[in-house]
């Protein structure tokens, strides 16, 4: 874990901190985009088991397949530097278009957009 008195900023001797911060915001989205992947794969995955276990749907909801499954990292500083950069301050994990397509995937509507 780093401290917050951390500034050992010389062990990357090859990058100036914007470069670092750059690198660090980069690193974000490509694991941002592998979150939105693997939630999209979870629920691929439950509505197949609701399929299984109970294809009437009597007692597994869309919105039992959909729990459990936000990560909200709204108190991270880095998080949110990082949605104020690439998206305008918006959250690409909150997104409508993102949304819409989980609930619909969860509904089993699967587009392979994720």
């Amino acid at each position: 874990m780093i401290t917050d008195d951390y500034n050992e900023w010389r062990e990357c001797l090859d990058a100036d901190r914007c470069e670092l911060i750059a690198s660090y915001m980069e690193l974000i989205d490509a694991m941002v985009r592998d979150i939105r992947h693997l939630k999209a794969e979870t629920i691929r995955a439950r509505y197949e088991l609701s399929q299984k276990f109970d294809p009437d749907h009597e007692w597994i909801t869309t919105v039992d397949i959909l729990s459990n499954l936000d990560m909200p990292h709204y108190d991270s500083i880095a998080y949110q530097q990082y949605v104020s950069t690439y998206y305008d301050g918006g959250d690409p994990l909150s997104f409508k278009e993102y949304v819409d397509s989980m609930v619909r995937l969860a509904q089993g509507i699967d587009d392979g957009t994720y």
